[in-house]
C-alpha cells in the first residue's frame, strides 16, 4: 500500500487542482483523448513560436492521477524546443515501463516513478502524454516554418 500513499501524495493532489495549467488556447495545436475504462478526458493545447513551446494548457476531467499528470506535462514542456519535448516523452515512456530514466529531466513527474507497478493507473497517467506524442509531428512541422 506504500504505492497508494505515493500516488496520492500532496504533490499529486496539488497539481490535480492547480488551475494555472488549465484553459483553452484558441490558435494552438490541439489534441483530445479519453480513457474509456474510467472516463478520464483530456484536451491538450500547444502553441509553438520561435521553435519552442510558447504556451501549453489542458482542459479535462478525471481522476487526480490523469489531471496531475496533465498539469505536470504542461509545466514541463513550456519553453522547450521540439527536441527537448521528445527527450521528455522518451523518458516518460521509460518511467512508465519501469526502466531507468532521467529524474532531473522529469522534475515533479518523478512522483509517479512507481506507476509501472500500478497497471490500473498507468492509462490514467499516460493519457495526456499519449496526446502529446500524437501532436509531436505537428509541433515539429511548425518548428520548421
Amino acid at each position: 500500500m506504500d504505492w497508494m500513499k505515493e500516488l496520492y501524495s500532496e504533490v499529486v493532489l496539488t497539481y490535480s487542482k492547480d488551475s494555472r495549467y488549465r484553459g483553452k488556447i484558441e490558435d494552438a495545436i490541439k489534441g483530445y483523448d479519453m480513457n474509456e475504462s474510467c472516463g478520464d478526458e483530456v484536451t491538450l493545447y500547444v502553441k509553438m513560436e520561435d521553435d519552442k513551446v510558447k504556451d501549453a494548457t489542458f482542459e479535462g476531467q478525471g481522476c487526480i492521477v490523469s489531471m496531475a499528470s496533465a498539469a505536470i506535462l504542461v509545466k514541463l514542456i513550456k519553453g522547450k524546443t521540439v527536441k527537448e519535448v521528445k527527450d521528455i516523452l522518451d523518458n516518460v515512456r521509460k518511467m512508465a515501463k519501469g526502466e531507468d530514466f532521467d529524474e532531473e529531466l522529469l522534475g515533479d513527474l518523478v512522483v509517479f516513478s512507481n506507476i509501472s507497478d500500478i497497471p490500473q493507473r498507468s492509462k490514467c497517467f499516460l493519457l495526456a502524454w499519449s496526446i502529446l506524442e500524437r501532436l509531436y509531428g505537428k509541433m515539429a512541422e511548425q518548428e520548421k516554418h
